[in-house]
């Protein structure tokens, strides 16, 4: 989930999101953010608090909870790989870190705002499969 997604699930989330998490957790699928997401969200008292108490929430009946993915020497090094491959820039950074996770777990859905970066940096990791979703 990219900061769009996280974003939205710390205000009122969508219907379309709701049902991506009810979804995910019928699948027993994880719900992972990478730390990149939460420093790009996490400014300011009143948005950390929202950020916190989203990942703070434990799975219910409607939605599993939020798992931060903290980057690591590897994981750092495939963001590095992404961003390489496909000459991008850190502006790309945050993204890339969504992709790398996502790849790392063996692929999966994105929620993210941004889908054509998104999908343009999951080109780096063909191998996997990795599919975009808007949180709207």
């Amino acid at each position: 989930m990219d900061s769009a997604g996280l974003g939205e699930l710390a205000g009122q989330p969508s219907v379309a999101l709701r049902a991506l998490l009810a979804e995910a957790l019928r699948r027993d699928r994880d719900v992972l953010v990478p730390a990149a997401v939460c420093a790009e969200l996490a400014r300011g008292r009143d948005r950390t608090a929202a950020v916190e108490s989203v990942l703070a929430r434990r799975p219910g009946a409607d939605a599993p909870a939020v798992t931060v993915v903290d980057l690591d020497l590897d994981a750092a090094k495939q963001v590095g790989a992404i961003l390489h491959a496909l000459g991008a820039g850190s502006e790309d950074l945050v993204d890339a870190s969504v992709v790398a996770v996502c790849a790392m777990s063996g692929g999966g859905m994105v929620v993210t705002g941004d889908p054509d970066d998104i999908g343009r940096l999951a080109q780096a990791v063909p191998m996997v499969r990795i599919v975009t979703r808007s949180p709207n």
